[in-house]
């Protein structure tokens, strides 16, 4: 069977075709219009390979579960919260344009300088984990002053750190970067404290934060935030790195 619905976003009404045959699926695809498949488990015979998004039942299919489907089909950047100078929302390809090339540009800094690689990472960071580094939109000045957001917490390369983590399924890890313009402008503070609510109600209980012990500043952040120190790495290197963990229990 094949369901229709409507979702207007930004002024502009998309279609989104519903179904639970492969050719329905496959066709709607092709004309262009966003899908999702409606997986039935006591069924061993279903393909629904052309929808990235499969619901079971259509009560699922709630406006903003409708509105996410569409603006990953169309390339629109998804709204994560706002605070009251920010809107805090996923990058799209054109805001490399934006982006200054600056030597502590943060994780992965140089991805979104281009628009060829942060085209890529928006489609595999945002597409397959719903998360990632964000843009922090002032709404004021129409600017982005800097970026910050959360991701996969990897310390492959570090077991000392790695030691102080709890045994959970996919530790997170907050990040951020300021441009250099806009700093010491309380943008940082106001920028994290909604991205750990957001994360807090959406994603996980537990946030992690890695910062090398002489950045006083950041250090000053997050103790700020309520993060709380849980190790230290104690090797020869000249700068030790530190673990902050913060909760909302």
């Amino acid at each position: 069977m094949v369901w229709e619905r409507e979702i207007a976003i930004e002024g502009k009404n998309f279609r989104v075709t519903i179904s639970d045959e492969y050719e329905a699926l496959r066709s709607a695809l092709a004309e262009g219009r966003a899908v999702i498949g409606l997986w039935d488990r006591e069924r061993t015979d279903q393909c629904l390979s052309p929808a990235a998004y499969l619901v079971e039942s259509l009560s699922d299919l709630t406006p903003e579960f409708l509105e996410r489907v569409v603006r990953r089909k169309e390339g629109l950047p998804w709204n994560i919260t706002s605070t009251r100078r920010l809107l805090i929302r996923e990058f799209a390809a054109p805001d490399a344009d934006e982006i200054p090339e600056e030597p502590d540009g943060g994780r992965d800094g140089e991805l979104f300088c281009s628009r060829e690689t942060l085209e890529i990472y928006v489609r595999q960071q945002y597409g397959f984990y719903e998360y990632g580094i964000w843009a922090l939109y002032d709404k004021d000045k129409k600017i982005i002053v800097g970026k910050a957001g959360i991701f996969n917490l990897d310390t492959a390369d570090n077991e000392e750190l790695s030691s102080f983590i709890k045994k959970n399924d996919t530790p997170l890890e907050l990040g951020y970067h300021i441009f250099t313009p806009y700093r010491r402008q309380g943008y940082a503070r106001e920028a994290c404290q909604a991205i750990l609510t957001y994360a807090a109600a959406s994603l996980t209980e537990t946030i992690y934060a890695r910062v090398l012990e002489e950045n006083r500043a950041s250090v000053s952040l997050l103790k700020s935030l309520g993060f709380q120190l849980k190790g230290r790495t104690h090797s020869g290197s000249a700068s030790r790195q530190c673990l902050y963990e913060w909760s909302c229990l």
